[in-house]
């Protein structure tokens, strides 16, 4: 006890060697706030709708809400496999190998410095998967499906070395415009309570990254803008360059 009491004037003196004296590496004195733990509800949320499955969403929409499921009775897997592995899958692998070599920070990719090389590995893989239904014989209209996420993907890399939109809301955007222009110009459709499920799932979405604080307010309302209006514009173009080659085959 004598001991103690006689070290606590050096200590006192000197706090920044308190932490060498007791092995701890730290100083006593000094205070770590303890960090904040996300919130759970906005995390899931996040996970649930994160762009990855963006193309897996939009491909089993089809299947739902429109003749899809009759005129490719039978070929859901067919569809939703080599969608599933080009977009989720390679996409995912990439980040946790660059996380696993340290190029890149976390997961999340917070740093915007973090994104191209993801965003590269994406764009590939979206490639692929274009070719795989063109050479399949797909509709025009399906395949601007396909090309809405590279052409955002592009916008994306070259926004973020300014300014950090929202992928996550380029992602759900991309999914209500495609939905927006396959029903109005393709198949002739209403579908209001869908409409109004995916706007929700919208707002939700935009909730959770701000309250995760991975983004400003104007970044996730451009963010889901961009990816609705260029979504709802590919398909649109698709659908007229399918009508303008069936009347130049007649």
């Amino acid at each position: 006890m004598i001991e103690e009491t006689d070290n606590v004037p050096e200590i006192r003196n000197n706090p920044a060697n308190a932490g060498d004296k007791y092995g701890s590496g730290k100083s006593p004195f000094s205070y770590e706030p303890p960090k904040e733990k996300e919130p759970l509800l906005a995390r899931i949320i996040s996970i649930i709708l994160h762009p990855f499955f963006m193309g897996v969403y939009s491909v089993s929409l089809l299947f739902l809400y429109t003749d899809f499921r009759l005129i490719f009775a039978g070929q859901f897997m067919r569809f939703i496999t080599p969608v599933f592995f080009l977009t989720c899958v390679i996409p995912a692998s990439s980040i946790y190998f660059l996380r696993k070599a340290g190029l890149i920070k976390d997961y999340d990719l917070k740093n915007r410095n973090d994104r191209f090389i993801p965003f590269v590995a994406a764009f590939c893989s979206y490639g692929l998967l274009i070719y795989y239904f063109v050479s399949a014989g797909l509709y025009a209209w399906f395949i601007g499906i396909l090309v809405a996420p590279p052409v955002l993907i592009v916008i994306a890399a070259v926004t973020t070395r300014y300014w950090k939109i929202s992928a996550h809301m380029m992602g759900i955007g991309a999914l209500i415009g495609c939905t927006l222009s396959v029903c109005y110009y393709v198949k002739g459709l209403n579908p209001f309570i869908l409409f109004i499920i995916l706007f929700i799932l919208a707002g939700c979405l935009g909730v959770s990254r701000l309250t995760l604080q991975r983004h400003t307010p104007g970044q996730v309302y451009t963010g889901f803008l961009v990816g609705l209006i260029v979504s709802y514009l590919c398909v649109l173009v698709g659908a007229y360059w399918g009508v303008i080659m069936f009347i130049k085959n007649l």
